[in-house]
């Protein structure tokens, strides 16, 4: 099949994801192997929701498209969006308005260090100038 043959470009295209994509392709059963080509078994939705919470924690913010870069042959964007919906049920999983995906531990510590900052100098200085 054209899609696992192109997953296994990816693994080879990319030398420093080369043990992410190996992590995801051992989970999963083949079911054929040649010297050209591999063919797996498409994941399961909870080993897909696993393989996305893995890649989110690696990455710390992906959006669908880099998440579908890495899953190309495996999973469509629409179950990666499912899973993905899934995922922020069950509160594991938060979305930005410029559409990034991040677990939800590291969205919780982004916020709260932004909460931290005290404001740009630039912005005092504005504030200062505008009479309420």
């Amino acid at each position: 099949m054209p899609g696992e043959a192109r997953s296994r470009d990816l693994i080879s295209e990319q030398p420093a994801e080369e043990n992410l994509s190996e992590k995801i392709m051992e989970n999963l059963s083949v079911v054929y192997e040649d010297n050209d080509i591999v063919v797996y078994t498409a994941p399961t939705e909870e080993e897909l929701k696993k393989i996305l919470l893995d890649l989110l924690l690696k990455h710390q913010r992906m959006t669908i498209r880099e998440l579908h870069r890495y899953l190309s042959g495996l999973a469509s964007e629409d179950k990666i969006r499912y899973a993905l919906g899934k995922l922020m049920k069950e509160d594991q999983v938060v979305v930005d308005r410029d559409g990034y995906y991040y677990p939800k531990s590291v969205y919780e510590a982004l916020m709260a260090s932004e909460e931290e900052e005290p404001l740009p100098e630039a912005f005092a200085a504005i504030d200062e100038e505008i009479e309420y």
